[in-house]
């Protein structure tokens, strides 16, 4: 009979302790936000996007079994922080989301943006990036972040500039150094990844400022070990 109870006992402790374990890891599950450009959504050279560093996240929480939800939706090639500001400002829906961008962006446990390299080129191109700009830039991120700061307590983590054949090394310094204030300011991560820009194996060719797979997965590493 002792052994019957034993046995019993056993079964019950080790259901038990199953709940508790399923139960702690589905509410310790991660919400994960994508935003940004073209960077952000892996926009490769053929003018797709490919795998992005935020496609590498999602894999590497979803292998440690901790990822609840993942949304990209405002990861979008040609996005600018003016227009990623007024749709905070507006608070839309999009189709393919339940909910809207400040609902989601409350939800969330780690918000990555990448944003600013395309527009940014986009202004050295059309010979718009001077000193004025690039404070104009500084100050729409300063009230991107407030804003972020005013709805979320999630990790932010903020991916920083880097030189291309349209984009000066000189202004990507000045650039980066200003992010990184600014994200000190707001209390988020600031993740430099400049120096990738001086592996060849990182870019998909000279005529494109586009990063390839073996780039994104770094910036996913760092920013892995950021958190």
């Amino acid at each position: 009979m002792r052994r019957k109870y034993k046995v019993i006992i056993i079964i019950l402790v080790s259901t038990l302790l199953t709940y508790f374990i399923y139960f702690f890891n589905k509410e310790n599950k991660l919400n994960i936000v994508a935003i940004g450009d073209g960077v952000a959504s892996g926009e490769t050279f053929y003018n797709i996007d490919g795998i992005s560093f935020n496609d590498y996240l999602k894999e590497y929480f979803e292998s440690k079994h901790l990822l609840k939800n993942y949304n990209n939706s405002y990861a979008i090639k040609n996005l600018e922080i003016k227009d990623l500001i007024d749709d905070l400002k507006s608070n839309i829906k999009l189709k393919e989301d339940k909910l809207s961008i400040n609902q989601i962006i409350h939800k969330a446990d780690i918000i990555t943006i990448a944003i600013g390299e395309e527009e940014l080129v986009k202004k050295e191109i059309t010979n718009d990036l001077n000193k004025e700009s690039i404070n104009e830039f500084i100050q729409e991120y300063d009230n991107l972040l407030y804003m972020l700061k005013e709805i979320t307590e999630a990790n932010i983590v903020v991916v920083g500039l880097y030189e291309n054949s349209h984009l000066d090394k000189s202004n990507v310094i000045i650039l980066n150094s200003e992010l990184a204030n600014v994200a000190i300011k707001y209390n988020v991560i600031f993740i430099n990844i400049s120096d990738l820009v001086l592996n060849s194996e990182y870019m998909f060719n000279k005529n494109s400022y586009y990063f390839n797979y073996k780039a994104h997965k770094e910036i996913a590493e760092m920013i892995i070990h950021s958190l």
